[in-house]
């Protein structure tokens, strides 16, 4: 029988970013078809919204934690107009399972969208608070912006392939110190 590990990719946004999310699900899929096989492993795209279930606790955020967020390999966060919801711990369920993603050294890729909001909508609500996140993260971390949704799917699909190589480097030498 076939061992294939499965990594899973956390999707970590608000509820404006559909579009984003589709794009990583479509790049995660084709990266599975092309080689998925031949390296026996599936990734598989997590979110709050396919991945949890309905029960209680101390806060909803926790449950979310613990059902999906803290069995994943990696993370990717997206804001576009919205911060999200506030947590209780931190400004919104994104930035908790950033920061969280972070913390436990997970792998977080963290875009934001320069995409303009729709007509007639101004300038976001949380346009502050988004900005306020970023400055406070580009302190510790590099994230990317991106101008329309093609660039988007190119820049995510390259840097994942990026990735990619980099974490066969790192495997290689770890098993040529191992060999040693």
């Amino acid at each position: 029988m076939e061992t294939v590990r499965l990594f899973r990719v956390f999707f970590s946004a608000p509820s404006d970013v559909i579009a984003e999310q589709e794009i990583v699900a479509g790049v995660l899929r084709e990266w599975n078809v092309q080689h998925g096989q031949d390296l026996g492993i599936r990734v598989e795209l997590v979110h709050w919204r396919t991945h949890t279930y309905p029960a209680t606790g101390k806060r909803p955020q926790s449950l979310i934690n613990k059902q999906a967020f803290d069995r994943a390999d990696l993370v990717i966060g997206v804001f576009w107009t919205k911060f999200g919801t506030p947590t209780g711990r931190y400004g919104s369920g994104t930035e908790e399972e950033l920061r969280r993603g972070i913390a436990q050294d997970k792998g977080v890729m963290v875009y934001f969208s320069r995409i303009a909001p729709p007509k007639g909508k101004g300038r976001p609500l949380h346009f502050s608070k988004i900005e306020a996140f970023k400055r406070k993260l580009g302190k510790q971390a590099l994230y990317w912006e991106f101008s329309g949704l093609d660039g988007f799917e190119r820049d995510f699909r390259n840097h994942l392939r990026w990735r990619d190589g980099a974490m066969a480097m790192r495997d290689l030498q770890n098993k040529h110190k191992l060999g040693k």
